[in-house]
Order: structure tokens, then sequence, then C-alpha cells
């Protein structure tokens, strides 16, 4: 099968089309024809390198961590049906950036009737993020009072979605390009980040998300209400420290580590069916265009979502 892979470590240039084998599915696996990828920040981080510690050194490695495409293959005792159409988050692991992958069958949920493989490749990572940031870790609640900094992005616009989809009120940080972008997807207010410091506004927070992981526990801090929540998608700034002592505070520290899981993605796919969620996709590049895909997305000004497509 044709996959896009890297060979070493380095710059979008080490992107390139292969013939690797078939996967041959494991126990609990399903075989996964795939008809699109989602691209998201962490994969140029794998390809560049900078998470070896996590992804280890094995080449030749095949990147992408979303999926959408149809059934295969399944084991004996399945949920899934050949031709069945699916779309899930994929391991550390990797593998979406190609025709065929083995997935294990917790992993995934069958694709919204209202949404195309594109655009259905575009949700599981950065929605599972965000409801994983907001709904397990950060207990959001009708009321509550949200800023989500990073709000034009990919785990942004889901995150500002999710918010509004269980009663809270809205604040998106964002650029003045994309202040009205945030605004259609249902922010109650939004911040131009450019023209002013959102940890140093008078307004007090349940739950400050910081999406793109450009600020701190110690300045949002001054921000929250008592007993808040301020979670991070990277465990810097401090955020390590600040968690372990979460218990002295009645102002909490926190960071989202995604995991995959098809359950949590059947609460996306009900969201998405009631029309209160969509993904937003910034561009789709063909599979052999992975280099340019990687170029923008390395960038980091892409609003809502990049998408490779592997059948047309």
């Amino acid at each position: 099968m044709k996959a896009l892979t890297i060979n070493q470590f380095g710059g979008p240039e080490e992107l390139r089309i292969q013939e690797v084998a078939l996967p041959s599915p494991g126990p609990g696996e399903v075989l996964v024809r795939i008809h699109a990828a989602g691209i998201n920040p962490v994969d140029y981080k794998l390809r560049n390198g900078s998470m070896k510690l996590i992804s280890g050194r094995k080449f030749p490695r095949i990147l992408g961590g979303d999926i959408a495409g149809v059934v295969e293959q399944t084991p004996k005792q399945s949920f899934y049906r050949p031709g069945d159409k699916v779309f899930g988050m994929l391991s550390i692991k990797g593998g979406g950036y190609a025709e065929f992958v083995a997935v294990k069958e917790k992993q995934l949920c069958p694709v919204p009737e209202n949404l195309n493989m594109k655009q259905a490749a575009a949700v599981p990572l950065a929605s599972l993020t965000a409801l994983q940031a907001l709904k397990k870790q950060g207990g959001i609640r009708p009321g509550d009072r949200i800023l989500i900094n990073g709000s034009s992005g990919g785990v942004g616009s889901f995150a500002v979605q999710i918010a509004k989809a269980e009663g809270a009120y809205v604040t998106g940080v964002c650029s003045a390009r994309n202040m009205e972008f945030v605004k259609s997807l249902g922010a109650d207010h939004v911040i131009d980040y450019n023209a002013e410091d959102f940890t140093k506004g008078k307004q007090l927070y349940n739950k400050v998300f910081d999406a793109v992981a450009k600020s701190s526990f110690s300045r949002c801090r001054k921000i929250l209400k008592k007993g808040g929540v301020y979670i991070s998608t990277i465990p810097n700034n401090g955020v390590w420290f600040y968690q372990v002592f979460n218990f002295l505070r009645s102002k909490k520290a926190g960071f989202i580590m995604v995991r995959p899981s098809g359950e949590d993605l059947l609460i996306i796919a009900d969201y998405i069916k009631k029309e209160l969620l969509y993904p937003h996709i910034y561009k789709v590049f063909p599979l052999h265009d992975g280099l340019q895909a990687h170029e923008l997305i390395e960038t980091e000004r892409v609003r809502g979502k990049i998408v490779l497509s592997v059948i047309s």
C-alpha cells in the first residue's frame, strides 16, 4: 500500500510517499481503508523529533493520528461489519497517512450521517482533547464562565462549541482576523490577544482552557474564581509542579493527555448529529502533498483543521 512516511527526524521535506506492507490486524483490531486523515500540531512535533522520548526512534514511520474510512476486515466477533464507515483517533504510533490501518475496535466510532469522510477525519484528536479537558477534567457545568485561549485552532474551535453545548458562557481568545470566526462558533465574547492581555482582565472564570499552551497557571490564576481550574494541553510552565499541590489550593492546575476513545467519540458524534458541533476545515491536501500540509500546520496559524485526502 502507499503511505506518507519519514525515514528520519527532520523538516517537512522528510515526508515521502513509499510502498509499505499492508498492516495485519491483531486481536481486537479492525482493518480500515482510509479515505481521509486529519493533521494535528502533534504530527509535526513527532516528525521533527521533539517528542522522540515518547514516540521512539523506529523508522520508517507513518504519522497521523486521525482517520476516517471504511471497514475492510473485522475480528470474528465485532460490532462492525465490512463496509461500515468509521472514524477514530489512533495511538501515538500513528499510521493515518496511509491507504490502510489496523486499529483497535474500541478506538473507533461510526461516522455521523451528516459528515463526509474529510469532515469526519478532522474530528477525533482535537475534539477528544477538548471534550476530555472540559468535561472529564474540568467538570464543566451549565452557567460556568469559561475562557478558551487559542479558540480559533483545531482544539479551541471544538472547545468553544462543546462548552456552549454544555450551557457555559464562553470567552474566546484569538487574533483579530479570527474574531468573527470564533463568534460564529458560538462564543459570547472574544478577545484579540494583540490588543488585550486576557490574564489582566477583571472578569473571573470557572475554567481557563489554554488550548495552545501559550500561557501559564501562574498568570491565569488571577482570573480564576475560587474553585476554578486552569487546564493546558501541554505540561509546561510548571503545570506538573502546580498539579502536585492542587490539594492545598482553592484554584487548581492541570493538563490534558488526550487518549483514544470510541466511547468518547460517541458523545462527540451525538453533538454532531444534533448540530451542536461541526468540524471546520481550513484546507484539504492530497496525500502526496503532505510536505505542503506540514509547512502550513507548522505556522500555527490554521483556522480549524487541515486534512489529507487519501481517496478523492
